[in-house]
């Protein structure tokens, strides 16, 4: 009985009244899925946060560098 009731409505023609709500249900649908997806941590140019900590540097590595180029000592 579903499977009837969904063919009548997709040969049924939409008023432009149906048809903008529908659209407009489908942008907040769609809005709210981005915010989800992006509150998750997985939207556009966004990685996923790894469980591992940072690498760091040790200390020395960090340290400027005090040669000069075109030095005249050899």
């Amino acid at each position: 009985m579903y499977q009837s009731y969904l063919l009548y409505q997709a040969e049924r023609p939409k008023t432009p009244r149906e048809q903008r709500d529908e659209d407009i249900r489908a942008g907040l649908l769609a809005a709210a899925f981005i915010q989800l997806w992006r509150g998750l941590g997985r939207g556009p140019g966004r990685r996923p946060q790894s469980a591992r900590p940072a690498k760091t540097r040790p200390p020395h590595a960090t340290a400027p560098c005090t040669a000069r180029i075109g030095s005249s000592r050899a």
